[in-house]
């Protein structure tokens, strides 16, 4: 059996790209997880200082960080509720036809142009962000500037979850 999409069975095209869109948002929901430890510990090493300029502008751009890694999530999420609410049940002949239409590899590929978008905002997120708070609080820049790393990072993961989970996934 070839790994074309177009001679698949039609319940293995929809489950690979149910697979793709669930493998996508657990990497997103993990993403979110490790900045919000990440978050944890800079606090943690911060000592009292949580008034500092610095850890509060480090700590506002590993929110948005988080933000963009929730709205990857909910991406994912969206992609795989719309597959699952166009194909029917399996062997069905709604699913049949939808995979003949190419609703799960058009829905995939819808997907991965959202979390393109994403990508890019995290990075404009990154570095509008040192550019607020150089002007607004120059003595934060330096956390700003480690904040916003770790919000070009997230990017980073959502490109490459983006074309090894979604776009061009291992078959097995």
């Amino acid at each position: 059996m070839s790994s074309d999409p177009g001679t698949l069975p039609p319940d293995v095209a929809i489950a690979r790209a149910l697979r793709a869109h669930t493998r996508t948002l657990v990497a997103m929901c993990a993403l979110v997880l490790v900045l919000t430890l990440i978050g944890a510990g800079a606090l943690s090493m911060a000592g009292g200082g949580a008034d500092d300029p610095r850890v509060q502008a480090g700590l506002t751009l590993l929110g948005s960080g988080q933000l963009v890694a929730l709205l990857a999530a909910a991406v994912a999420g969206a992609g795989w509720l719309t597959v699952v609410r166009s194909v029917g049940a399996p062997g069905s002949d709604v699913s049949v036809r939808a995979v003949a239409a190419g609703v799960p590899r058009a829905q995939v590929e819808a997907t991965g142009r959202r979390l393109a978008w994403a990508m890019r905002s995290a990075v404009a997120v990154a570095v509008l962000g040192v550019c607020a708070w150089a002007v607004f609080a120059v003595d934060a820049v330096v956390g700003a500037a480690v904040g916003a790393v770790l919000v070009v990072q997230v990017a980073l993961v959502i490109a490459l979850v983006r074309h090894h989970l979604l776009l061009h996934p291992r078959r097995p």
